[in-house]
C-alpha cells in the first residue's frame, strides 16, 4: 500500500528555508529515486502561530518496504553526508512519520 513519509522541523527551529530547498532536499532525490521514491512537496505553514512546524515535507513511496530497501541500500557515506548538511539549515532535528491515504477527491 502506498505510503506518505511526512518531515516536520519544529517551528521553534532555526531553519533556512532557502539552502534546504535549493541545496538539501534536490540532493536526496537522485539517491532515493531509484528505490521508489515518488512525488516529493516542501510546505511552509502560512500563519506559522498555528502551525507546530516550520516547514514539512512529503515524499511519496509505493509502500513501506521500498522505504526500507532506501534506507538500506543508501551507502554509509551518503546518509552520513546528509547528516552532517542538517547543520546547514537547521539546528533541530525532525520529527518523521508516515501516512496511507484511506481517500481522496478533487
Amino acid at each position: 500500500m502506498a505510503v506518505t513519509m511526512m518531515i516536520g522541523w519544529p517551528k521553534h527551529a532555526n531553519f533556512n528555508t532557502e539552502y534546504y530547498l535549493q541545496k538539501h532536499l534536490p540532493a536526496v532525490n537522485p539517491v532515493w529515486k531509484p528505490f521508489g521514491m515518488g512525488a516529493w512537496r516542501a510546505m511552509a505553514p502560512t500563519d506559522l502561530s498555528k502551525s507546530p512546524y516550520v516547514m514539512v515535507v512529503e515524499i511519496e513511496w509505493p509502500d513501506m518496504e521500498s522505504f526500507h530497501e532506501a534506507q538500506a541500500q543508501t551507502p554509509p557515506e551518503a546518509r552520513q553526508k546528509y547528516m552532517d548538511d542538517m547543520k546547514n539549515f537547521t539546528d533541530e532535528d525532525p520529527v518523521v512519520w508516515f501516512m496511507e491515504s484511506k481517500a481522496s477527491g478533487s
